[in-house]
């Protein structure tokens, strides 16, 4: 008598015991190979296409989001970011330009420069927010994104 719990999966005495759901889907694809559901399909009998990915865990997923033009979330924030980080750079680039031009002690001008280090720190906190998603959602260590340093200018400013 078949039990669902009684057989966990595990190599036991140089036995290998299958977990019960695989049984139950080898079941139901049996029958359906048997009735002949499979028998229509495009490519019926051919190898599936190369496209060039090594057969892994997420072959079938990449594959078929490949073929829908759909990219990972994270590879989809990869390019978000990608785009996005020039607005970060150009506001690091227009304060330190109007630093060198401008007299910190005057009040117009530290005013100017107030607003050019907040229009950075919140360019940086939009894009780090999308970084700290792809680094969360990406498979490796190896491919994360370096987060912007939001304070950079207040500190380069305590410095001066």
């Amino acid at each position: 008598m078949f039990t669902p719990f009684r057989d966990l999966g595990l190599r036991i005495m140089g036995v290998t015991t299958v977990w019960w759901w695989d049984r139950v889907i080898d079941d139901k694809i049996k029958a359906a190979q048997e009735s002949g559901a499979f028998d229509n399909l495009k490519n019926n009998g051919r190898p599936l296409p190369d496209d060039g990915e090594p057969a892994g865990e997420d072959w079938l997923t990449n594959h078929l989001l490949r073929q829908a033009g759909v990219l990972p979330t994270w590879l989809q924030l990869r390019k978000e970011i990608h785009f996005e980080r020039s607005a970060v750079l150009d506001a690091l680039h227009e304060y330190e330009q109007e630093r060198a031009r401008r007299d910190p002690f005057d009040l117009k001008d530290s005013a100017i420069l107030v607003r050019l280090e907040e229009r950075y720190a919140d360019r940086a906190r939009q894009v780090n927010k999308k970084i700290d998603e792809h680094n969360l959602r990406c498979p490796s260590i190896s491919l994360e994104i370096p987060r912007f340093q939001e304070d950079l200018i207040r500190r380069r400013r305590l410095v001066y």
